[in-house]
């Protein structure tokens, strides 16, 4: 008897009661969504890191000798270091877009993360490993030669691989703020590619346990004046730009979900307040015929609460699958990664 008068009650008050599934399915929709898609991102993008070892910090220094690496090593934080030169180049191609090289001294931190072509070799001094979104922005394949100027030198290599790097996950020209591939983009090459016998590294690229507030104390204690700049992970332009899209994904997931479910608890206590006047002489027959209080209570409960149910699972399932569906696309036009 009650459950024919409950599905007659939803009957009588559909819209109102469609109303209440919307809101309810909306903010779980919301909510179970952009939190399954930006775990699932923020989880892609630590394993990334992780394989690549991405670096803790960059040491910008034009004194990185081998006793400049003795000190560093002697921090007593430091568990790797690897020296880099890295410089701007423009490939000779229409347009003359920006490459950065990287020269690297082994490839074990912040390494090339191979997608296509041999393995970034050491020893290849005539081998060139270039970024996958510019390859295929500029109709480039493994093989195919590729020259650099760089202040007056041509650096001529040929093709030896695609691939991706984690210092690059966001990668936009210096007068944009989104990512153009075919005017930018970055290449890694051996030590040994580079024209003169004596490499002028850079940038030393370092892991280390602490605090990287700590590692600066220890390293301008014991080299100030020796470096120019020390940047950390969170402050580099790439992975800052990750971990502000993660943390805007992180406050919208929290804070827009709960307006609709409030919303939907209004409506759903107002609807029901309006059924409870409206009836009180079929809940008098019903008292009459034997039902005590705590089932009717429960009855005109149920109500509500299956509709809201029926919402929230209904949005648990669909959200994560829409949400991927909707923000993955959107997500790998501006961030690129394996």
């Amino acid at each position: 008897m009650l459950k024919r008068k409950m599905l007659r009650d939803v009957g009588n008050y559909k819209v109102q009661f469609i109303s209440i599934f919307l809101m309810a399915f909306i903010g779980v929709f919301v909510f179970t969504g952009m939190y399954a898609e930006t775990a699932s991102y923020e989880t892609t993008i630590d394993n990334y890191y992780e394989q690549s070892n991405m670096a803790d910090g960059w040491i910008y220094s034009n004194y990185l000798v081998d006793e400049f690496i003795h000190q560093v090593d002697c921090l007593g934080a430091t568990t790797q270091m690897e020296r880099q030169l890295v410089v701007d180049s423009q490939a000779n191609l229409e347009g003359m877009p920006n490459v950065i090289l990287h020269f690297v001294e082994n490839n074990t931190i912040s390494k090339f993360y191979l997608t296509e072509g041999k393995k970034l070799d050491i020893n290849d001094s005539q081998g060139v490993w270039l970024d996958k979104n510019f390859a295929e922005a500029r109709n480039l394949k493994v093989g195919d030669e590729i020259s650099f100027e760089n202040n007056g030198t041509k650096i001529k290599k040929t093709i030896r691989g695609l691939g991706y790097s984690p210092e690059y996950i966001f990668n936009t020209p210096k007068e944009s703020i989104v990512p153009n591939y075919t005017s930018t983009g970055f290449a890694y090459m051996s030590h040994k590619a580079y024209p003169s016998n004596n490499i002028p590294y850079n940038v030393l690229n370092v892991k280390f346990d602490g605090t990287p507030e700590t590692f600066l104390k220890l390293l301008s204690y014991r080299l100030d004046g020796y470096f120019t700049a020390f940047i950390e992970k969170t402050d580099h332009p790439s992975a800052d730009a990750v971990e502000e899209s993660i943390s805007q994904q992180h406050s919208v997931s929290s804070a827009l979900p709960p307006i609709f479910i409030i919303i939907s608890m209004v409506m759903l206590s107002t609807t029901m307040k309006r059924i409870i006047t409206h009836q009180r002489n079929e809940i008098g027959i019903l008292k009459a015929n034997g039902f005590k209080n705590n089932k009717i209570a429960l009855h005109y409960i149920s109500i509500g609460t299956l509709v809201v149910l029926l919402a929230s699972i209904l949005g648990a399932i669909i959200g994560p699958v829409a949400f991927h569906m909707i923000a993955h696309p959107s997500r790998t036009l501006y961030f690129k990664f394996p």
